[in-house]
């Protein structure tokens, strides 16, 4: 069994340190999308949303044909902040050299963020590390409004967290597979737009 002293020495091992990404929820930010966590352009770029669901979010609310974390980390935009649930990507696909076992555990939670019945699971360890790393770092943004991208960040959310623990929540879909421009979120969109007028 993984003791949480072993998975506290796996997390923070140097080979995954160069894939953390930190958030970008600055004084003057009023909104904070939350979504999945970080992949390939954002560990390269080292910023939040940097690849195609982050151009797609910048179409859709603005016009931009840019990256939103890209818009977020220049301050081009302002009061809008993006906090992943998790710094680490949780796609082995995102790292060189995928074969510590906690990677096999994100992939595994990325399907089911919720602990599992048995206390004691190896898996539970992780998901217990992660939500408090995650609380911890949105709870110091209560007076903020937040939008939920994707049903991992909904479910994740809800595990640590109420809707009233904040000014105002908004739920939506994640930004990637042109989900933003279909026709069935269209009125999720459109309070989405309204929502982040800061």
């Amino acid at each position: 069994m993984i003791q949480l002293a072993f998975y506290e020495r796996v997390y923070m091992l140097k080979e995954l340190e160069s894939y953390v990404v930190d958030d970008i929820v600055r004084d003057d930010t009023k909104v904070i999308f939350v979504l999945e966590s970080p992949h390939t352009q954002e560990v390269k770029n080292g910023y939040p949303v940097a690849g195609k669901s982050g151009v797609d979010m910048s179409l859709v609310l603005f016009g931009i044909s840019e990256p939103f974390g890209k818009l977020v980390h220049e301050k081009r935009l302002n009061g809008l902040g993006v906090l992943n649930i998790s710094n680490l990507p949780l796609q082995k696909s995102a790292y060189q050299n995928p074969h510590a076992k906690v990677l096999e555990f994100f992939e595994t939670i990325r399907q089911n963020p919720k602990p599992r019945k048995n206390p004691k699971s190896d898996i539970n360890l992780v998901i217990e590390k992660m939500l408090g790393n995650f609380k911890s770092r949105l709870q110091k943004h209560k007076d903020k409004k937040v939008v939920l991208c994707g049903n991992f960040a909904q479910n994740v959310f809800d595990e640590v967290f109420c809707d009233d623990d904040f000014e105002s929540v908004l739920r939506v879909p994640h930004p990637s597979f042109n989900n933003w421009r279909k026709t069935r979120y269209e009125e999720k969109i459109k309070q989405l737009k309204e929502f982040v007028k800061c």
